[in-house]
């Protein structure tokens, strides 16, 4: 059975020609190194966050923002792995013959419905107050999907979903620090997206024909690369 990571998908719902010709062909675009500074932040959340649910204690930003909520109590093991992004939480597709698979954040227990939330990091440095579901950029309609992704896995494995997902955003821009003296500071937030996970089968039905396909999918008109490819012909 052939593995589809959350990524690849989610490159196929931005371009098609893009997913196509890194994915099936084999010609991947140029790389860029992560973010060590995220990378960083997201482990301490994780350390943070796994610090109550030891103690199977809400953490305090759940009590700041009125939700009857803890970390979910998960085997370590299975923690382990569904934060891993070789393994994660992996499920087979109803409509396709792909094994799905995406590294989640985090998990929490809505207590008062015994569902579970899904959960995802980010770390930026924005002056302005940050709204993902109303925004028009790509990479942030791309968190939107991430979470949607991550409850259908857990949906496919058994999990009964909570239907509000969070963000725990930090953001370096939002504080009143001055000097660095060797820290930085982060303003958190909590936001929320209503998941829907109605359009996946159907999404991964086209990807599989278009993955079987040998004709190159048309370039888009919204994708960056494909555009500026058609520029580059002009010169």
């Amino acid at each position: 059975m052939q593995s589809l990571s959350r990524t690849a998908w989610d490159e196929f719902i931005k371009c098609k020609r893009c997913f196509f010709i890194s994915r099936k062909l084999g010609i991947r675009p140029i790389s860029f190194p992560g973010y060590p500074i995220n990378s960083k932040v997201d482990s301490l959340l994780k350390n943070e966050f796994d610090f109550y649910r030891k103690k199977n204690e809400p953490h305090p930003i759940f009590k700041q923002n009125n939700l009857n909520f803890v970390p979910l109590k998960l085997e370590e093991q299975k923690l382990k792995d569904f934060r891993n992004n070789r393994k994660g939480v992996r499920a087979k597709s109803i409509k396709t013959k792909f094994e799905i698979f995406g590294a989640v954040d985090d998990l929490w227990l809505n207590k008062d419905t015994n569902e579970v939330v899904v959960v995802d990091y980010k770390a930026t440095s924005n002056k302005k107050e940050l709204d993902y579901v109303n925004s028009e950029k790509s990479y942030h309609k791309s968190y939107l999907r991430q979470l949607d992704f991550y409850a259908y896995l857990l949906e496919l494995n058994k999990y009964k979903i909570f239907k509000i997902g969070y963000w725990v955003l930090c953001n370096a821009g939002r504080t009143d620090q001055n000097f660095f003296e060797s820290k930085l500071n982060f303003k958190i937030d909590l936001l929320t997206h209503e998941i829907d996970t109605s359009y996946i089968e159907d999404s991964l039905v086209e990807l599989e024909k278009c993955f079987n396909s040998d004709k190159i999918p048309s370039a888009s008109f919204i994708c960056d690369t494909c555009r500026w490819q058609k520029e580059t012909k002009k010169i």
